[in-house]
């Protein structure tokens, strides 16, 4: 045929079509708010003081909540969807948290210093107690984490709690966030 005619395909801009669910979230602004998100909690947990760590991990999820608002329109977050927007954020931190942690067991004056700090708090364990067969424990645990097998699962044991952690309280923070600040209000223009 001479003449053949061809439908063109048009695409509508962004914003016009076919609308997603209002509890859906949108993938690519939720994979890149999680991530910084995450890289708030990693920073966070590397400074030795529990109750920062803490706070730091439950802030990521709300931070991943509030990121995630600007990045894809100010849609409406549900609590779940915070939830999930926070466990996210929560595993980013804790994979992060976890390559920096395996690159200072590879460091020899870092597993050094990480020996060091075991014995200093199975020693002020061990002072608190008068039983023998704890001294014993104690003793026999240190010999352990003296080897680098020893210690390397002592790393991945304590790796483990704090994946746990960082999965709960990131979930809860995202939660919470969701429900204070995840709510279309009447913004000022």
């Amino acid at each position: 045929m001479l003449f053949e005619h061809r439908a063109l395909e048009v695409k509508p801009p962004e914003g016009i079509g076919p609308a997603r669910p209002a509890n859906k979230l949108v993938w690519r602004a939720a994979l890149s708010s999680a991530m910084v998100a995450g890289l708030l909690a990693a920073v966070g947990t590397s400074i030795p003081i529990v109750p920062l760590a803490v706070l730091c991990m439950f802030a990521s999820g709300g931070l991943a909540v509030t990121l995630y608002r600007r990045r894809s329109g100010y849609r409406t977050v549900t609590p779940w969807m915070g939830a999930k927007l926070g466990l996210l954020a929560g595993s980013w931190g804790f994979g992060m948290l976890a390559i920096l942690s395996a690159f200072r067991l590879f460091a020899s004056n870092e597993r050094t210093e990480l020996r060091t700090a075991f014995r200093e708090k199975l020693a002020e364990a061990t002072a608190t107690t008068a039983d023998p067969a704890v001294h014993q424990a104690m003793e026999q645990f240190q010999g352990y984490i003296a080897t680098d097998h020893g210690l390397v699962i002592m790393v991945l044991f304590f790796l483990a709690v704090a994946a746990v952690f960082f999965v709960i309280f990131s979930a809860l923070g995202g939660a919470l966030g969701a429900a204070i600040f995840g709510r279309d209000a009447a913004r000022k223009e």
